[in-house]
């Protein structure tokens, strides 16, 4: 039989041996999980390695496939050797045609040919005959002709701005002033303040300066004053802008029941100092735009439906005036002979 000691003694050595056991059955099993999931995250590694690489060849695919491109004569695409100086060429040539092509937008929106469609049956023949008078130009031009256009006027002038005919124009004008009072009267506006028809004049230095006057003062100027009073202010304002083109406008007609209360003022005298306005225009050596003719009607009258006072009218005939202008224009090089 086997003492005590001995027997404590070989159930120690088997507890050791089983807790040995245990531990490196333990180890094993960690070292066996770890193992196996190396293994499942290198696996997942490489599926997803091939799946980005899949996805990668199938979008560079198409850059892969050959595109057809006619060949120049080295068998290459035409193209793939520009330098990037010829490159420059082409841009510019096409940046070139584009501004042209614009520029031929622009001309023909700027210049509409138009038929002559003038009414000179009620003009007189010396005004027809004047080589100041304006002829129709064929075309009309667009508003912004008369960017650099002045109106000098009294208040029929004046209307221009108060219907907002031609807003990106001057006006120089305003009500009750006559030839007599042009040099004197400081009721035109301006940014600066007000000021005299020729102080405007200075202050917008026009490239174009319309006049009409004689509305206020046809009904007691003698043609001698009429003559010297406008020819005075015609040479004041050469004298200021010697380089611009400047028109003398006709006088406007009134209407017939108008002409028929006025003892003063009727369509025969105005077309009588309408000659001495062409006249003053061949002698100064400007021009003459016979406006009258635009608003006439059979009589020689303005319209009953001119929407005014006899004298004065609404936004019709002020666009039937600017209808006119704009068919009636020159160049820079005409000159009235």
């Amino acid at each position: 039989m086997y003492g005590r000691t001995s027997i404590y003694a070989h159930r120690r050595k088997n507890r050791k041996k089983a807790i040995l056991s245990f531990f490196i059955i333990l180890i094993a099993a960690v070292l066996v999980a770890l193992g196996i999931s190396v293994y499942w995250e290198k696996s997942q590694q490489q599926r997803e390695d091939a799946l980005t690489a899949e996805t990668e060849n199938n979008a560079d695919a198409p850059k892969e496939v050959p595109t057809e491109q006619p060949e120049g004569g080295n068998g290459q695409p035409e193209g793939d050797g520009q330098s990037e100086q010829e490159a420059a060429v082409v841009d510019t040539e096409t940046t070139e045609q584009t501004e042209e092509q614009e520029s031929q937008s622009t001309s023909a929106v700027t210049q509409t040919p138009v038929e002559n469609t003038d009414v000179v049956t009620m003009t007189s023949q010396r005004i027809l005959d004047s080589p100041a008078l304006v002829p129709n130009s064929g075309f009309s031009v667009s508003d912004d002709y008369f960017d650099d256009a002045a109106f000098v006027g009294d208040s029929i002038t004046e209307g221009i701005k108060l219907y907002e005919v031609m807003s990106n124009a001057t006006v120089v004008a305003a009500r009750g002033i006559n030839l007599d009072t042009v040099f004197t009267d400081d009721q035109i506006r301006t940014s600066e303040g007000y000021t005299t028809a020729l102080g405007a004049l200075e202050e917008a230095n026009p490239k174009k300066i319309y006049i009409m006057f004689g509305a206020n003062g046809v009904g007691w100027f003698t043609e001698e004053h009429f003559t010297e009073a406008y020819t005075s202010f015609v040479q004041s304002v050469k004298e200021q802008h010697p380089d611009s083109q400047i028109f003398l406008q006709s006088i406007l007609p009134v209407t017939q029941e108008f002409d028929d209360e006025r003892e003063d003022i009727s369509n025969e005298k105005i077309n009588q100092y309408n000659e001495l306005i062409v006249q003053i225009a061949e002698n100064e050596d400007v021009y003459y735009l016979d406006v009258a003719s635009a608003i006439k009607d059979e009589n020689g009258c303005l319209p009953e439906d001119s929407n005014g006072d006899g004298m004065h009218f609404g936004t019709t005939y002020y666009n039937k005036w600017f209808d006119y202008l704009k068919t009636h224009t020159v160049t820079e090089e005409e000159q009235p002979s």
